[in-house]
């Protein structure tokens, strides 16, 4: 399950559409969050494999397409049968704060995002159009210190994961987590296993260092960094941090001793250096990501060319089991609309940005219209 502290929504998993918590019900029904009537109904209609409302936009628009999901990728032997089972992961958002604008991601999950699109306004693509919500417009006027008053919702999450019994891990997420002030009190409240810190690491050095002192020999805590290419892939894909900073911010963390695992967002750009990426933290577990919420970044909108040289590397690099799931991901076919929209995002993105994106391959960029 997802519980977002920010705009006080609960879901299923991280893809199903939320529900917003009922505070009046929630504080009359202690143990019920995991367990609200729609979590209930949607689990039925799941467990009869059948497509509810709020899946189909995360997880089966994509299946009836012969794309992967979510909901596929996490597809294992375990089978419960029991709508009412005990949680056993959840996934706890803080905030949208974030220093970065990676490539894939928007205003629904990052305050830097939100305040892009403000100045420069949406991005207009092919049948879509990227641009900020009410919500988040209302949220960028409230100041961190103002919301963390705010806190009724927040203490009744807390309640809701003290009461829950058996809860294996419990993974914080953002926005950029490592940014939020509330994030030494959620570690200080619960009593979990395995406390999963997700991060991009869009922090400083010194905020980083001051954490990591609040946490020492806290060995509860491990941390999920984001990333999946370097140098200038990395650069553009998590715009807002050097690849340098970035490496110097892992070193930090493996340095104290904390574990790190990465969850590598595949893209169709970021796929191109994912090689090096793996090259690189080899000794780490590196968990494949792929990006399903805009479709014209899914890893097969590429060119041709581009794919028959990834493939190739592909099959020198004797079964890594990365790289033989990204094989299967770039081989449909892409459509036209995204190869289109592919082009006009990375025109726009680069643009207002400054970046330069000759480092490219020539033929991708005369492919997508660069």
């Amino acid at each position: 399950m997802q519980v977002n502290i920010q705009s006080r929504q609960l879901q299923n998993c991280c893809k199903a559409w939320p529900e917003h918590a009922d505070l009046d019900w929630l504080e009359a029904n202690p143990g019920k969050m995991f367990h609200t009537d729609t979590m209930i109904a949607d689990r039925t209609l799941m467990l009869e494999d059948k497509s509810c409302v709020s899946c189909h936009h995360g997880c089966y628009k994509y299946e009836e397409q012969g794309l992967s999901s979510e909901r596929l990728q996490q597809s294992n032997k375990d089978f419960i049968s029991d709508t009412n089972a005990p949680l056993k992961r959840l996934q706890l958002s803080l905030s949208t704060d974030c220093n970065l604008t990676c490539m894939y991601c928007s205003s629904q999950f990052s305050t830097s995002w939100y305040k892009e699109i403000e100045k420069n306004g949406k991005y207009v693509l092919e049948g879509q159009s990227l641009e900020n919500d009410k919500w988040t417009k209302l949220w960028s006027k409230i100041k961190q210190k103002q919301r963390s008053t705010e806190s009724r919702f927040f203490d009744i999450v807390i309640r809701e994961i003290k009461l829950a019994e058996g809860i294996e891990e419990i993974k914080i997420l953002g926005g950029e987590p490592l940014l939020n002030n509330q994030l030494f009190e959620v570690i200080n409240a619960v009593d979990c296993d395995n406390i999963v810190i997700i991060t991009g690491l869009g922090i400083s050095a010194g905020r980083l260092a001051k954490f990591l002192e609040k946490i020492d020999n806290n060995k509860n805590i491990s941390f999920n960094v984001s990333a999946e290419a370097t140098g200038k892939f990395f650069e553009l894909t998590r715009y807002g941090i050097t690849w340098d900073d970035f490496t110097q911010r892992v070193n930090m963390i493996k340095d104290k001793g904390y574990r790190i695992d990465f969850i590598s967002t595949v893209s169709n750009i970021s796929v191109l250096d994912f090689h090096n990426f793996v090259e690189l933290y080899n000794d780490h577990k590196i968990n494949i990501n792929p990006i399903t919420d805009r479709q014209f970044l899914m890893p097969h909108v590429l060119d041709d060319r581009s794919k028959k040289d990834l493939i190739d590397d592909i099959k020198s690099r004797n079964n890594v089991s990365q790289f033989q799931e990204i094989s299967r991901l770039v081989n449909p076919d892409p459509g036209e609309t995204d190869r289109k929209n592919f082009g006009n995002y990375l025109k726009q993105f680069s643009s207002r940005r400054s970046i330069d994106l000759s480092f490219l391959p020539e033929h991708l960029r005369k492919w997508c219209g660069l």
